[in-house]
């Protein structure tokens, strides 16, 4: 990779938390910083945590809340289902 910016459509691979992208060339690891905050505040608050385990013979979905999440488990019902409807299409796109 060199300490040049990677090509257009280029992979670049780091782990997330601290020190995960140390072994990027400074150039990147600050792109990439960079990026991360743009994709972050274009996204807004996580609502919520949808989830969906898929086994052999059954798929198990799941909503979870954090502490980190805007809705809650007392978050109102319609709020919730519209959020699991936005996870649904987003994955049949």
């Amino acid at each position: 990779m060199g300490t040049s910016d990677p090509r257009p459509g280029q992979w670049i691979s780091y782990r997330s938390g601290p020190g995960g992208k140390d072994h990027l060339p400074p150039a990147v690891r600050t792109r990439v910083e960079k990026d991360e905050a743009v994709r972050t505040e274009q996204r807004g608050r996580l609502l919520c945590e949808v989830r969906v385990l898929i086994y052999e013979h059954e798929a198990v979905p799941q909503v979870s809340f954090t502490d980190d999440t805007a809705l809650d488990a007392e978050s109102d019902p319609r709020d919730i289902a519209a959020v699991v409807a936005r996870a649904r299409d987003s994955l049949a796109d």
